[in-house]
């Protein structure tokens, strides 16, 4: 019998070489950091990163549908696809769910803040009545 220092026999060693980890600069970090929510419209979508199911029966599979792929929410609990912010088990990582199954962060797109000259234009409308047109 032939031993592991011998011709035809390679001895392996027991682990791997340690392989120190990449350092993760700044940007990425934060990058992984930041994440958006993706709503449908106004409604919140269980395909998004911060849609969570508090009874963990969340689970995405992907699903032909018309000849395409899609990735589609599926509820372990019911079997069927997932009713997003309609059931009581959804969650948002962001607490931006609303009980009618709107996203807030999607809401809050919708109506831009006014700029400082057109808050400064609507002052001076203001300014110019006089308060005897109000009595």
């Amino acid at each position: 019998m032939k031993n592991a220092d011998s011709e035809g026999y390679r001895s392996r060693p027991l682990h791997q070489p340690y392989k120190p980890h990449r350092p993760i600069h700044r940007e990425e970090a934060e990058k992984e950091r930041r994440v958006s929510p993706q709503p449908i419209g106004e409604k919140c979508n269980p395909l998004c990163p911060l849609f969570t199911c508090t009874r963990n029966a969340l689970f995405v599979i992907n699903k032909p549908i018309k000849g395409r792929v899609l990735k589609v929410a599926q509820c372990r609990l019911t079997g069927g696809d997932c009713i997003s912010g309609e059931c009581q088990y959804a969650s948002c990582r962001l607490n931006s769910l609303l009980p009618d199954g709107k996203c807030a962060k999607a809401l809050e797109k919708k109506f831009s803040r006014p700029s400082d000259d057109e808050i400064f234009k609507e002052m001076m409308k203001v300014e110019e009545y006089d308060i005897s047109d109000f009595k």
